[in-house]
């Protein structure tokens, strides 16, 4: 345990680092390519987890397998850009294809997690934020991919990675919801195999 707040300690001072003034979008090298079959040792999702939400909810990986694509959004509610991006979420949130489904994440320690809450309600953000310490199985599968925040990973009905993580806000025509529906349409073709 002391390992994994040591570890979450060290990528939170790096992340304010790196974070700090910047709200410029960058693809990082290719994480992974979606494949069709899942790859976990369970037979049914690439990692396990079960977390709770701000609100207490639980969620676990069968929220993948609800959508052919999950966008995951990283965050914490001391970086700028990440408070920047959050009212355009919310829109994205809204705008969502059926098939879409949208999972935030902080990375705040259990003492601001009230300041995220009141961040998310603040911004009219409506979709589901887990609380990354409430899951050492997440904490393990997202926090070794984020080099800084805000970060998105998108993944498949089986909880595979698809295509490059997105450090940043995304923008396409000014807008940062145009930017992650781009993404988004081009992580379902990676999905769908066109």
């Amino acid at each position: 345990m002391k390992k994994d707040i040591a570890f979450l300690m060290i990528l939170m001072l790096l992340t304010t680092i790196s974070c700090q003034g910047r709200n410029t979008t960058t693809t990082a090298p290719a994480v992974s390519e979606a494949t069709t079959a899942p790859v976990g040792s369970n037979g049914e999702y690439a990692f396990t987890f079960s977390a709770q939400t701000l609100d207490g909810k639980e969620v676990t990986e069968a929220f993948f397998g609800q959508h052919d694509l999950t966008m995951v959004n990283v965050w914490a509610s001391w970086c700028p850009p990440c408070r920047g991006e959050l009212g355009e979420l919310g829109q994205l949130y809204q705008k969502l294809p059926a098939n879409v489904g949208f999972l935030s994440v902080t990375i705040d320690d259990p003492g601001d997690l009230a300041d995220a809450k009141t961040l998310l309600q603040q911004n009219g953000c409506a979709f589901p934020c887990l609380d990354i310490t409430s899951s050492q199985e997440l904490s393990d599968e997202i926090l070794p991919q984020v080099m800084a925040i805000p970060a998105t990973l998108f993944f498949d009905r089986s909880g595979n990675l698809v295509g490059n993580m997105v450090i940043g806000a995304p923008e396409r025509n000014g807008s940062v919801v145009e930017g992650y529906l781009y993404e988004i349409q081009n992580r379902l073709a990676q999905v769908n195999g066109q």
